[in-house]
């Protein structure tokens, strides 16, 4: 099990790094926008060209080819739509302030199972009233939410996700569980850190929660799934 837990040289040294993982996780979705959406539009249009250049010569073009050719174009352009309907639920957050962290994070799940199909097993326990958590708090709690999940469907092919939210008068701790295929994780702490580009997901949750002064852990083994959980402390 990985546990970091952030205290006032960790918070210094996550704000510098924050700006370094912002600037990789644009790179990131630029990547992912031109392997994904991009290339199924591109080929999309290489099946309409090559149809339209067959028709321009007078070729005579089976129906079965049209049909086939239609239903190839029809699931490229659906793929690419679905992807975009995934970027734009990531840069249309719900609005932090005003809403409390359970509504936030109900929305998150329902955008989640749209567009995954998957169904997000979702548990409150704790204290009635929901605690007075600062809005750096929600943000911190809501991205992390964010990509465990997507990580767990993207990633570990994970069919069955958990997340409990457990609400106490001085501290609020999240944790998010899946039955992925699991793996090793990575040092996120010392000397011997990761600075891999594939774990900037993992970078970056564990310098929201340096800032916050919180604690991460992080616990997955190959074929055992992977458990993620963080403990945002309140002060009154």
């Amino acid at each position: 099990m990985e546990k970091v837990t952030g205290g006032k040289g960790e918070e210094q040294l996550a704000a510098s790094r924050i700006l370094a993982v912002t600037e990789e996780e644009l790179k990131r979705i630029i990547l992912d926008l031109h392997d994904g959406p991009v290339q199924q539009l591109f080929a999309a249009q290489s099946q309409l060209r090559t149809l339209q250049t067959r028709l321009n010569r007078d070729e005579a073009i089976p129906n079965e080819e049209y049909q086939l050719t239609f239903q190839r174009v029809s699931r490229l352009l659906e793929a690419s739509l679905n992807e975009i309907r995934q970027f734009l639920g990531t840069f249309r957050p719900p609005d932090f302030a005003s809403q409390d962290l359970v509504e936030m994070l109900n929305g998150l799940f329902l955008h989640h199972e749209l567009t995954t199909g998957v169904v997000i097993d979702f548990v409150v326990t704790g204290s009635e009233k929901a605690p007075n958590l600062p809005l750096p708090g929600k943000i911190t709690l809501y991205r992390i939410c964010q990509e465990a999940l997507s990580n767990a469907y993207r990633h570990a092919k994970a069919q069955q996700q958990q997340v409990q939210l457990h609400l106490a008068p001085n501290q609020v701790t999240l944790t998010v569980h899946d039955d992925g295929i699991g793996f090793q994780p990575p040092p996120l702490r010392g000397p011997q850190a990761t600075e891999r580009e594939e774990h900037i997901g993992l970078r970056g949750m564990r310098d929201r929660v340096d800032l916050i002064g919180g604690t991460f852990e992080l616990d997955s083994k190959p074929g055992q799934g992977t458990r993620i959980q963080v403990k945002i402390p309140i002060h009154e």
